[in-house]
């Protein structure tokens, strides 16, 4: 007789859906939708006042899917901020390197693009801010990523007082994301049309 597979636990199973879900969403905005909203995106970081004085910052190179935070990054350079990329170095491992340009970045795992290892690292204790990516989010700052564990092992190793910024369109905003123990809250959302300071995260 065949061995039956176990059905999946219920909240892996709702985690599932809630990919699902979200990555519908925002697979259904135009390209031109898209650029609009990444325009939007830039505008309302750089009026975050959380990030006038940030002297270092980590940020991501989005996939085709993904909301670009690219135009953002560029401002923040001229206003002297250092930035900062993950590399991965290992399943579930990010290591972490400034970057002055992003043609310096180069192809990485899962279609990612990242600094060359060559590339001068940026200590975690120097990072002010980061901008977390993730396939969801909800007001209460809970996020879902893509299942692989790497920001959720990451964000504890930043300063207790890094803020962290997750960016989303507003499609990728649910009710209440499902969320386990290891699971890491942002501090703020950001999507085109809000921002989100979360209750839980009164310091900023």
């Amino acid at each position: 007789m065949a061995t039956e597979k176990p059905a999946p636990d219920p909240l892996t199973a709702a985690k599932h859906a809630a990919r699902v879900r979200a990555q519908d969403a925002r697979a259904c905005l135009s390209s031109d939708v898209c650029r609009t909203h990444a325009a939007a995106i830039a505008d309302a970081l750089l009026a975050l006042p959380e990030l006038a004085r940030v002297r270092t910052i980590l940020v991501y190179s989005a996939l085709p899917a993904e909301l670009d935070p690219a135009l953002a990054v560029t401002t923040l350079r001229t206003r002297g901020v250092r930035v900062a990329y993950p590399r991965i170095e290992a399943p579930g491992v990010l290591d972490l390197h400034l970057v002055d340009h992003e043609l310096e970045l180069v192809p990485g795992p899962f279609g990612l693009s990242q600094p060359d290892a060559r590339a001068p690292r940026a200590q975690r204790e120097s990072i002010d801010a980061v901008i977390v990516p993730g396939v969801a989010f909800d007001e209460s700052g809970r996020r879902l990523g893509y299942g692989g564990g790497y920001y959720d092992r990451l964000l504890p190793m930043l300063r207790p007082d890094c803020i962290r910024i997750g960016i989303a369109f507003d499609q990728q905003l649910l009710p209440r994301i499902p969320s386990e123990e290891h699971d890491v809250d942002v501090d703020m959302v950001v999507t085109p049309s809000r921002v989100i300071r979360t209750a839980k995260n009164p310091r900023h």
